[in-house]
């Protein structure tokens, strides 16, 4: 949500249609993050009834992800089957997890660059690979946030899955794949 506030707001007199579509995405990621905490809580609260847990969004809600990205002033190119319901739902979250932070990472450490993101279903396995254009430079470090690719690792090793990354010839590519028959 920083990362599209500070977008909208850089362009919010050049660019009022793009300041608008971001303070939309914010709004919408605004309203499924208070729905997610609030879960949390009333697991949390004692003597309280818990609420029923707002679901966790897996790649069948990839869709939004990607248009929150692309709000942000990301163009994310796409590859993936028209399959992606049939992963068993906790590697389709995670893989979902992993989308977002790769994004977010992306945005954060190369700015507004293309992202190409393929998802696959090979050998038994989900493959994900997202590469993006850096240019060397380093760039100021943003507070908050998620916990990069500690955080990708740690999904992955969950599921007893892979993942590498690596800079070659000026991309930036990660690369991780989830085991799917382990899962179900």
């Amino acid at each position: 949500m920083t990362l599209q506030a500070s977008a909208a707001r850089k362009v919010l007199d050049s660019d009022p249609d793009f300041a608008r579509e971001a303070l939309a995405a914010i709004e919408e990621t605004t309203r499924d993050a208070v729905g997610e905490l609030d879960s949390v809580l009333g697991l949390l609260r004692e003597g309280e009834a818990a609420p029923a847990p707002a679901p966790s969004p897996t790649l069948m809600d990839l869709d939004g992800l990607l248009a929150r990205t692309r709000a942000a002033g990301v163009a994310v190119e796409l590859t993936a089957p028209g399959t992606l319901d049939r992963l068993p739902p906790v590697v389709s979250r995670e893989a979902y997890r992993i989308v977002q932070e790769g994004l977010s990472n992306a945005l954060r450490h190369a700015g507004r660059v293309p992202v190409r993101l393929r998802i696959a279903e090979e050998q038994k396995k989900v493959e994900i690979t997202m590469e993006n254009p850096v240019d060397g430079t380093p760039r100021a470090r943003t507070a908050g946030g998620g916990r990069g690719l500690r955080g990708i690792t740690e999904r992955v090793t969950l599921l007893r899955g892979t993942c590498a990354w690596d800079t070659v010839d000026g991309v930036w590519r990660l690369t991780v794949r989830l085991p799917v028959e382990a899962s179900r």
